[in-house]
């Protein structure tokens, strides 16, 4: 089989051939079909994460069929669409898994990144953390949930979402469409803030009530104009910058969710923090619970993100066009 794997920090994607593994008693052999690019992966290859493991086959956006399951295997079975997020697996005992808040264990094992993920033609998993698939959505359209669907759903909720909310949208790449289409399914009014001048009409495509050009307006006082300001904001470019001129648009009891991870530190006012109850606060992506959620959701809705699917053997070439900032869209590698 094909797999593409990162020897080391700052190396290239180099294709390998590899012998096809054999599950576990408790694991099952997935046939991957697509899986996702995120910016995590590209995270991977610049060696942003020091408890990543290498030599490793990125991807955690994983869409496919169990091809095979170990003996002790009964609640899936081979021909079975399934998908796995970066949720790996975890202990399952700690405090944090009790509470269905399994990412946040501190033994959670990361795919893509401390096991081998999704870019490869057949990849193990533990049985238990794979999540059934929704008929209504092919292989390319689902993998971008497990990851940048299931991130934005989880933030939404552990913000304290409720239909109705003011949602602003940080950046349109990967992350910002899906916080669009899934806060508009959820109930939430939309506004999107961004850089790019031309992205206002896919925003408005999209269910956004307002564009905001981070260029030329500031967005503080366009989003305080918004009925008082924004109940949430989905802070997703990895840019310390923006998130900082946005902050002040909260409303009060306002929260912004970051969820691009950018290389500088973040500073708000403590005026703006204390005054007016804000809140800020991280979010990485979530639980299985979370997981089987925004896939019942995008199944209800009929989500459908944009794709742009690409070969196994572009994963190089999809992480470069990521790090240029000229993909519109989820590039997703599709296996032959």
């Amino acid at each position: 089989m094909k797999a593409a794997v990162i020897s080391a920090p700052n190396t290239e994607v180099r294709i390998q051939e590899r012998d096809r593994p054999s599950p576990s008693s408790s694991e099952v052999l997935i046939s991957v079909h697509a899986c996702g690019v995120c910016h995590g992966d590209l995270m991977l290859q610049q060696g942003q994460f020091p408890f990543a493991r290498y030599p490793v086959v990125p991807g955690h956006e994983v869409a496919g069929v169990i091809e095979e399951v170990g003996k002790d295997v009964d609640k899936v079975q081979p021909g079975d669409r399934i998908g796995l997020s970066a949720l790996f697996s975890s202990c399952g005992c700690c405090e944090q898994c009790l509470d269905s808040d399994e990412f946040l264990c501190s033994e959670m094992q990361f795919t893509g990144i401390t096991q081998d993920g999704g870019y490869q033609q057949f990849m193990l998993a533990p049985a238990a953390y794979v999540a059934p698939l929704p008929d209504r959505l092919d292989f390319a359209e689902v993998a971008p949930l497990m990851c940048a669907g299931l991130t934005v759903f989880s933030g939404l909720r552990h913000a304290g979402f409720k239909p109705g909310h003011k949602v602003a949208v940080l950046g349109l790449g990967g992350l910002g469409h899906m916080g669009v289409l899934l806060a508009r399914a959820m109930g939430g009014r939309v506004a999107v803030l961004s850089t790019s001048a031309d992205k206002q009409d896919e925003a408005r495509e999209l269910g956004a009530e307002r564009f905001i050009n981070l260029k030329t307006e500031r967005p503080s006082e366009v989003l305080r104009a918004w009925e008082g300001g924004a109940d949430i904001i989905l802070a997703t470019p990895p840019a310390a910058g923006p998130m900082m001129a946005a902050f002040p648009g909260l409303a009060l009891n306002g929260t912004m969710v970051v969820l691009g991870a950018p290389p500088d530190n973040i500073a708000v006012s403590p005026m703006e923090l204390i005054m007016g109850r804000r809140r800020l606060m991280g979010s990485p992506a979530g639980s299985r619970k979370d997981l089987r959620d925004t896939l019942h959701l995008a199944a209800t809705h009929g989500l459908r993100p944009r794709v742009i699917p690409m070969p196994l053997d572009e994963a190089e070439k999809a992480l470069r066009k990521m790090h240029q900032g000229s993909i519109h869209g989820r590039a997703v590698l599709v296996m032959d």
